[in-house]
């Protein structure tokens, strides 16, 4: 399973909007900034990003603010992001094999060995990124894995290890 460039746009646009709520929101209130402004900061493609944006703003994860000193800022504090939120509302529901949404459409389903094992790897990865954040992605940045909360991680299920 691989993330599309979507995802990488979606997840560099959002960071960098939580970057620009951390400068600014000790001053007063977030300021929006504009899509032509982050897709130059970010070497983005401006009709790309501009796709990316109405995902994200249509999951209200961004908020559009009209006018001339208007853009796109986030919807709620960093915080209340999370990485999953972000990648769904980009890809869609992460799925790692069709099987897993909808086990009576497999002819093996109740001999399969591999369900499980995957059933474990995609609970890991879905927790692990719903409790991973905007505020720990910005943090990651400075300070990789230092302060990441204990349940952050997932324990093992199935008897399938989970690296921590």
């Amino acid at each position: 399973m691989k993330f599309t460039k979507k995802t990488d746009y979606a997840l560099r646009t959002m960071q960098l909007l939580a970057r620009q709520y951390y400068r600014t929101v000790e001053k007063g209130k977030p300021l929006p900034v504009s899509v032509a402004s982050i897709s130059e900061q970010s070497h983005l493609s401006m009709r790309f990003l501009q796709g990316i944006v109405s995902k994200l703003s249509h999951a209200k994860l961004l908020r559009t603010v009209p006018g001339v000193k208007g853009g796109i800022m986030l919807a709620r504090d960093p915080d209340n992001i999370s990485i999953l939120s972000i990648i769904e509302a980009v890809e869609g529901k992460i799925n790692l094999m069709g099987c897993l949404e909808h086990p009576e459409h497999c002819d093996d389903s109740k001999g399969c060995s591999i369900m499980g094992v995957l059933h474990t790897a995609q609970a890991a990865l879905v927790n692990s990124l719903t409790r991973s954040n905007l505020r720990l992605m910005v943090i990651a940045r400075t300070d990789p894995f230092q302060n990441v909360p204990e349940q952050h991680f997932l324990k093992p299920q199935f008897g399938c290890p989970v690296l921590k």
